[in-house]
């Protein structure tokens, strides 16, 4: 099993059911840090930082509508996404920062945000526990 991933238990008809849930692909990551873990570490630390300060970018860019100034930030979290091997970040920062741009669809920029909140948790504890082991 690999390190970047985590086990989450779920009780179903009172058995114990395993599934591995994968948010997280390392090897990007690995390739340019060659795989030095003392500098994936880092980079995911570095990740940590940034993901507060674009969450908190990302409500207030909604807020005031500025849209492409959301274009923008979508580009930079799609490109911090991509080194940690989010794919589902990846692919919904692609999409927002082309709608964005546009000023086009305003109405699933909130989805997207919501996706991005809920991905961004779950995604710090599988670091977390790559970080740990």
């Amino acid at each position: 099993m690999q390190k970047n991933s985590i086990f989450i238990q779920k009780k179903c008809n009172f058995t114990p059911l395993f599934f591995m849930l994968m948010l997280t692909d390392l090897t990007y990551l690995q390739q340019l840090t060659g795989n030095d873990s003392g500098m994936m570490t880092a980079a995911v630390e570095l990740f940590f930082h940034q993901v507060v300060e674009m969450r908190e970018d990302f409500e207030l860019l909604m807020n005031q509508k500025n849209w492409p100034e959301l274009s923008r930030l979508a580009h930079k979290i799609k490109s911090s996404a991509l080194v940690m091997g989010i794919g589902q970040i990846v692919d919904d920062m692609k999409e927002l920062e082309f709608l964005a741009k546009e000023g086009k669809s305003t109405e699933k920029y909130s989805d997207y945000f919501a996706r991005f909140c809920t991905m961004i948790e779950l995604v710090e504890v599988e670091l977390k526990i790559y970080i740990e082991n």
